[in-house]
């Protein structure tokens, strides 16, 4: 079973994500764009997962006590890079040193478990594409408005990831609201 570990987006803020991608669209970015309705805030991606690791990792999210997460959409930007984009996603800012260590928390408690996450440095951000040829989308960037829209991030969710071929379907496993 493929896993992963998120906070769950507000509708208000999905919506918004809707009108960022449909300007990079008509700026001329081209990408395989995420459904908004699924869109989140990845803290950990497991990958393939067994019964019993994901007994452990159930007991993990119950032990997170943390308050709800202050956030807001800063600016879209490329992984690795906007000239050489692959992932097309918009940063965010607002409590960033929670927001971190809630990850590193996650991370840790998953190392100290022996279970894999991919253990890429976090950056707080919403992937809002895939390119599947590189391109250069610093021009289209500097184009985009994004709406400094505030949030509070109130679910860590585990999902189990399916692919199909027409994109993603989660299913939430789990869910821990943050008070």
């Amino acid at each position: 079973m493929r896993v992963f570990i998120a906070l769950e987006l507000p509708k208000e803020i999905k919506k918004e994500i809707s009108k960022i991608q449909k300007q990079l669209q008509r700026a001329g970015a081209k990408a395989t764009w995420v459904k908004p309705e699924i869109t989140h805030l990845t803290l950990a991606f497991l990958g393939s997962v067994t019964h019993n690791q994901l007994e452990i990792v159930h007991k993990i999210l119950d032990e997170i006590k943390i308050k709800p997460i202050r956030l807001e959409f800063n600016s879209p930007g490329c992984f690795p890079h906007p000239k050489r984009a692959r992932i097309i996603f918009v940063d965010l800012q607002g409590d960033l040193k929670k927001l971190c260590l809630l990850a590193t928390q996650i991370r840790n408690n998953l190392k100290k478990q022996k279970i894999w996450f991919d253990d890429k440095p976090f950056k707080a951000h919403v992937t809002l594409g895939r390119v599947k040829r590189r391109q250069n989308l610093t021009r289209v960037l500097k184009g985009v408005r994004v709406k400094k829209l505030e949030f509070l991030t109130q679910e860590i969710t585990l999902n189990q990831s399916e692919l199909g071929s027409s994109g993603p379907t989660y299913t939430n496993l789990k869910k821990i609201l943050l008070i």
